[in-house]
Parts: structure tokens; sequence; C-alpha cells
């Protein structure tokens, strides 16, 4: 059900306020800016003219542009200067608490220019924009401001629900007060001196289904509780450890050399690369003898992923007395650093 009076214009039109220029349909009411500069203009708009067009009177290629619905369409248009209307209906009737949406069809046929080959319609994405309102009856139009009107945000081409040369759906929804009575508004405006013609036709006024009811939120689930530390791997006091990792196939002149150094130094010896990495400590030294022998090969980067905060150390050797005279200056150089 369409709850507007006269919302395809066929039920009659007169001049409003016997204004010769302003021929509005039956039920509806005009307004206008004249002589004033609204924002986004660089000059004034002016009074347009308004006419309710009869279909007989438009030529044939005109007829499926600007005719949605029955003989008749309302044409606001004013050339050569902004222009800046309102039209409002009263509706009563309404029932109390139910959501209702206007919509308004309008056709915002803005001319920049007239080609050989047809018109041009502006440039200018913001050339021209329109919106939707309600209120309370009897509410005054605010003159391009907001007022006491809810309106929506205004429909152009930069929010992708507008464009020009074509007819164009302006909506606006609202839940009816106790009284059941609304005022509905739409508001067009241009703001170049363009041939600026709006036709619109076959607005309605119909009930929605109001939104669902949100869903209500579920319950968190409970924290799990957290789980206390495992001693295992905690020091009972923090050290500094240093593991001389050896290859498992090292000649035993080799071992007989570096236990000569491990003793005096007390540092760990042992043939484990995840015993020399494992354990809480705030400081873990690796220093792996020959470690391309040590599994596949042992690299720093191993120790990063697998054992995060170890200082790796090489100590590539080709014999037992090399390696216990360099193992036994790499351990000094630390304890002296």
């Amino acid at each position: 059900m369409n709850f507007l009076q006269n919302p395809n214009f066929d039920e009659g039109h007169h001049h409003q306020d016997n204004i010769t220029e302003i021929v509005v349909p039956d039920g509806w009411r005009l307004y206008w800016l004249d002589n004033v500069i609204f924002p986004g203009s660089a000059s004034p708009a002016y009074r347009p003219e308004s006419t309710v067009w009869w279909i007989y009177h438009a030529p044939e290629v005109e007829k499926p542009l600007f005719f949605l619905t029955g003989d008749f369409c309302w044409k606001v248009f004013k050339a050569f200067a902004p222009l800046y209307f309102a039209v409002t209906q009263t509706v009563t009737g309404l029932t109390p608490g139910q959501r209702y949406r206007f919509t308004a069809k309008v056709f915002p046929d803005i001319v920049e220019e007239y080609s050989p080959t047809g018109k041009i319609w502006a440039r200018d994405i913001w050339a021209a924009e329109a919106r939707a309102g309600w209120s309370a009856p009897d509410t005054p139009w605010p003159e391009g401001a907001d007022g006491d009107i809810a309106w929506t945000e205004w429909f152009n081409i930069h929010n992708g629900n507008f464009a020009f040369g074509q007819y164009c759906d302006v909506w606006v929804e609202f839940v009816a007060p106790e009284d059941g009575r609304a005022q509905i508004w739409l508001e067009c405006k241009a703001k170049w001196g363009f041939a600026n013609n709006w036709f619109m036709d076959a607005f309605t006024l119909t009930e929605v289904a109001s939104p669902p009811e949100p869903e209500p939120q579920p319950e968190p689930e409970p924290e799990p509780e957290p789980e206390l530390p495992s001693p295992r791997g905690k020091p009972r006091v923090q050290y500094e450890r240093t593991y001389v990792l050896m290859p498992s196939d090292c000649p035993t002149s080799w071992m007989t050399a570096v236990a000569r150094v491990a003793l005096p130094f007390q540092v760990t010896l042992g043939f484990s690369a995840d015993d020399a990495g494992i354990g809480d400590l705030d400081s873990r030294t690796v220093i792996a003898v020959a470690p391309s022998h040590i599994g596949t090969g042992l690299t720093a980067a191993w120790y990063a992923e697998n054992y995060p905060g170890v200082t790796f150390i090489p100590l590539e050797v080709n014999s037992a007395i090399e390696l216990e005279q360099r193992l036994y200056d790499l351990l000094e150089g630390r304890g002296n650093g």
C-alpha cells in the first residue's frame, strides 16, 4: 500500500500561491531558495519554474525517459543559475511504531552543454545531489540547513548511489510516531548555472519490516586456569654456562686435549647439541668443535630456531694440538673480556 496522496502526480495539480510559474501536484508543496548562495555554490540560486508535465506534450523520444507511471511527471527546473528546492507532504493514518520507507524517484537532468550527438551531462560529480528526510507535521523548511528534519546523507555520484541522466531512488526510513502522522521531504540542489532540470515520478511511502533484533551475544567462555610454569629446565640460580660440543666421531686425542682445557676453566664437555642449548639460563654459549661433523652440520641458525638466545661459536681445527691451543685461547679471552 502506498500511503502518499497523489504519488504519481496524475490526480490533479494547481498554481501554488497563485504563482504562474509554479505548478505543483495536488497534495504537495514546493520550497526553494531565491537569491541565496548556498554552501558549495559560487553564485546565487534563484526561484525555479515548476510544472506538472503531460506526457502528450513531450517529444516521443523523451516519453520513456521521464514518465514512469501514468500521464504526468513533475519537473522543476532553472537554466543558467544554481538551483535548490524541496518538496514535501504531510501523511496521516500511519501505524504507530511501524517502520516506513519513503522513496522518491528523481532524474537529475543536469546538462553542461549540448553537442550534435546530444546532451553532455555535468562533468563535476558534485554538480547535483539529493537527499530525503522526515519530520513532525508542520515543520518549517530550514532553507538549506538541517533544521528539525531527520535527513539522510546526500545521495551523489561520489557515494555511488546517484547518477546524472537517469532515474535514481532517494529514500529514507523512519518509525511512525504515536499520532500516526509524519511529514516527508525531498531536497535537491544543483550548484552550477547549467541547464538544471529535475524530473520526478512514482513516489512511494510503504511499510517495511523492522530490522531484526540483534542476537544476544554469547556468554564468554571462562578463561582457562593459567598453567603454572614447569620447574623442569629452571636453574636453582642463574649462572653462565659454556658447553664445548664435540663431534661423536672425534679422535680420543681430541677428547684428551679438550679435557685438559675444560678442567681449569670449569666448562661443560659433551656430545649433544640439544643438551648444549637447553635450559632457562640467561647466558648459554656453545663452542662447537668441527661443527660440520656434528649431525648433518650445525650452525648458528639451527640454534636460533630451536634454542633462541644461545651464543654459537664454531671452532674448526685439524689436530689435537691446534684444538687445545685455540680452545684455551678462546676461553681465556672470554674470561678476561
